[in-house]
């Protein structure tokens, strides 16, 4: 695998994580059917977070894209607030 290859693996696994973390923020906010399916997915989420945690070892590259990652959703969500 190439350096951009590696990248781009990091970057799609960190997005992943940021996807997770913001179905949990969620958690609670849906009722009845919807409530269901929502927690289904959030489970698998949470599954597929715990496999990509051991499959990369806590690697460090990939944890430090998904701190920015993370700060940019934060940044992008204050702004939104902002403006509301």
């Amino acid at each position: 695998m190439t350096k951009q290859d590696t990248t781009d693996l990091y970057l799609l696994l960190a997005t992943f994580r940021c996807f997770n973390e913001q179905l949990y923020t969620l958690k609670g906010k849906h009722s009845k059917v919807v409530k269901m399916k929502f927690n289904r997915l959030l489970n698998v989420s949470r599954q597929y977070e715990n496999e990509i945690v051991k499959l990369t070892d806590n690697n460090e590259a990939l944890e430090n894209i998904y701190d920015c990652l993370m700060e940019v959703i934060l940044e992008v969500k204050q702004q939104v607030d902002e403006q509301n």
